[in-house]
């Protein structure tokens, strides 16, 4: 009999959510959850496949693991690993799975994330069993941060992208199911409301589209917060800008990835959008709002990237005062389309491309964080010593505040992660 289970969760935010789900779908069967996995009956690995160290992750803990003693233990790979689309039928590919049983012959289940909910009847739990009804996003280690996904999937195609292959076609979550979720989040207390997606301002419900639900996520009663993640620029419309520089309920924060400003790196990507796209969206919301906090994710290295392209990403992000960058080196992905390009750029190269845009971004947000101190602002507790501002910094709290208010914090400080305050 199943008592106790372990969660080991790579990669995104939307992993993060799914853990939760999982989380709580098990603890509605009154299972409990361990610290290590050792003393758990079940083990669950959240997989990421966004790139092959992620992958390699996974399999440096198996042989790890390995040195123990599975025996008597369940353990069940889900998330982007364990499953292949063959898009045309979008249907889960067998021969994908077989060699992912081959690798890891200590895996007793490949569980597709889209059939998590059978997890229950998987594992011959009884619904005799069942003490409450799970909600499915709430994290019940930080009950005022809200995880929503309101898509799955993606129909993109970036070139060095494996997600239209490990999620499978876009498919929105109905509006309704997403509102439910979130009142009933904000009624238990719930304080910041974050919506994910692979493209989530691509969102669209019986037509209504993002801006459209962000506008009435923001008319339900209650102080709170929404932000929403991660944004591509293709989809960042004029009305979503007014909408996240102008609502009270929205932080002023945004991640939208950039990945490259060059516009040959941008086609060979295949984003569809242009350097002038990007910095016309950034000029928009910092007219608008000049503190918004913009974020983005940058790959260096992509097949051909010259010197001057790599120089035109700079520049896009000195042009949009960008405060903090994923910072991705290029990795061939097997099923995408940049896989049968040549990987010509040399890693040593890609490092040293890397600490430039770490460096420059660094010096960016050091001068922001500069200008923070003895300004006081919005602040939401969600511990006794660490808070997030209305713009998405971490903030350490040098004094105790009541957990999940929203308070006027006064910056005395700042560190490369984030604001200091009193």
């Amino acid at each position: 009999m199943l008592t106790t289970f372990y969660i080991k969760t790579y990669g995104c935010a939307m992993n993060i959510a799914d853990s939760n789900t999982i989380r709580n779908l098990l603890t509605s069967y009154s299972l409990q959850e361990s610290s290590d996995w050792k003393s758990a009956d079940l083990i669950i690995l959240l997989t990421c496949s966004i790139r092959q160290q992620a992958e390699d992750k996974v399999a440096g803990w198996g042989i790890k693991a390995n040195e123990e003693i599975f025996e008597d233990k369940i353990v069940i790979l889900t998330g982007c690993m364990a499953q292949r689309y063959n898009r045309s039928s979008n249907s889960t590919i067998d021969k994908y799975e077989k060699l992912l049983q081959k690798r890891f012959p200590w895996i007793t289940h490949l569980i597709n994330i889209k059939d998590i909910n059978q997890l229950p009847k998987i594992l011959g739990i009884d619904n005799n069993d069942l003490i409450e009804n799970p909600n499915i996003n709430f994290d019940r280690n930080n009950k005022y941060q809200g995880l929503f996904s309101i898509s799955h999937g993606c129909n993109n195609f970036c070139s060095y992208c494996i997600v239209p292959y490990t999620r499978g076609k876009l498919f929105h979550i109905p509006k309704e199911e997403i509102l439910k979720d979130i009142k009933d989040f904000i009624s238990n207390g719930g304080k910041l409301v974050t919506l994910l997606g692979q493209n989530v301002n691509s969102w669209e419900d019986d037509g209504d589209n993002i801006v459209d639900l962000l506008k009435e996520i923001s008319n339900i009663k209650g102080k709170f917060w929404i932000n929403f993640i991660s944004s591509h620029p293709k989809d960042f419309s004029d009305e979503l800008i007014e909408l996240i520089t102008t609502n009270e309920k929205l932080l002023k924060h945004c991640h939208i990835a950039a990945q490259s400003g060059s516009n040959r790196i941008l086609r060979l990507m295949n984003r569809g959008y242009t350097k002038d796209r990007f910095l016309n969206i950034c000029k928009k919301i910092k007219t608008s709002c000049p503190d918004f906090r913009i974020t983005t994710d940058v790959i260096v290295g992509f097949p051909s990237e010259t010197e001057d392209d790599f120089n035109d990403s700079i520049s896009l992000i000195k042009e949009c005062r960008v405060e903090m960058v994923y910072i991705g080196k290029f990795s061939p992905r097997e099923s995408s389309v940049a896989y049968d390009m040549n990987d010509d750029v040399e890693f040593n190269v890609k490092k040293d491309r890397e600490e430039v845009i770490r460096k420059l971004v660094n010096k960016v947000r050091e001068k922001k964080h500069k200008e923070w101190i003895g300004k006081a602002l919005p602040v939401l507790v969600i511990s006794k010593n660490k808070g997030i501002t209305y713009y998405n910094h971490e903030v350490l709290l040098e004094k105790e505040y009541k957990e999940g208010s929203i308070q006027n914090i006064k910056i005395i400080g700042y560190s490369r992660s984030g604001l200091v305050g009193i």
